[in-house]
């Protein structure tokens, strides 16, 4: 059984979870940026899959042209999905963003970013580790 350091599903999931934290801070960003914008609702992103549930997501099979090609599989994610938030106040402008809120979810965002990247550094780490111990 060979070990395959391309295609780790740990590592996988981790992106996808990035990509979700990354998306949420550019709506929140868009949020703020539009506080004094008159109408303007705000708007969220709905990310909170567990690593779990982004490793249980399922997969696509790749297509081959010839049979000793290794097909493969691409694993598919599910979209984290924009919605506008309801239940806030709205000033008498009818712009409901809230700047005390939108400041804790950036610091949300950044801590969910700051804590999959250090588990993806001790990943490598490890793993670069396991491949100078064999140097030896």
């Amino acid at each position: 059984m060979g070990l395959d350091f391309f295609h780790d599903q740990t590592i996988e999931a981790a992106g996808a979870y990035m990509s979700r934290l990354s998306q949420r801070q550019q709506i929140v960003a868009s949020n703020l940026a539009n506080i004094d914008t008159p109408g303007y609702k705000t708007r969220d992103v709905s990310f909170y899959a567990t690593m779990q549930e982004l490793l249980s997501e399922g997969s696509v099979p790749l297509r081959t042209s010839r049979p000793e090609h290794n097909g493969g599989r691409i694993p598919v994610y599910p979209q984290a999905e924009v919605f506008e938030v309801t239940g806030l106040t709205s000033r008498a402008d009818h712009n409901n963003v809230d700047l005390d809120r939108e400041m804790m979810k950036l610091s949300e965002t950044a801590f969910g970013y700051s804590v999959i990247s250090q588990m993806l550094r001790s990943k490598f780490h490890t793993l670069s580790s396991s491949i100078n111990e064999g140097k030896e």
